[in-house]
């Protein structure tokens, strides 16, 4: 459970770092009702990356980490592209 933890942290501190200090909008959704954590980044409304995970609360721990982690992977990938452009 740490891990998970962990993972979201860093996903909403990307995504902090994108709305403050790039041109990227990352928009982060965990909805209870349709059991769905939904992850996009854009750039002028252009959807540049966008992932989801269904029926979020049933995964296993395991396989919920890898996506998290891949998430992860994909907005850090985006971070340095936008740092190198700067």
């Amino acid at each position: 459970m740490e891990t998970t933890l962990s993972l979201f942290n860093q996903i909403n501190s990307l995504s902090y770092w994108f709305l403050h200090q790039s041109r990227f909008k990352c928009v982060i959704k965990l909805d209870a009702e349709i059991d769905e954590y939904y992850v996009s980044v854009r750039k002028n409304n252009e959807i540049l990356y966008t992932y989801s995970i269904n029926r979020f609360s049933k995964k296993n721990r395991s396989y919920l980490e890898f996506e998290l982690r891949s998430i992860v992977n994909q907005l850090l990938y985006f971070k340095d592209y936008v740092a190198e452009a700067s």
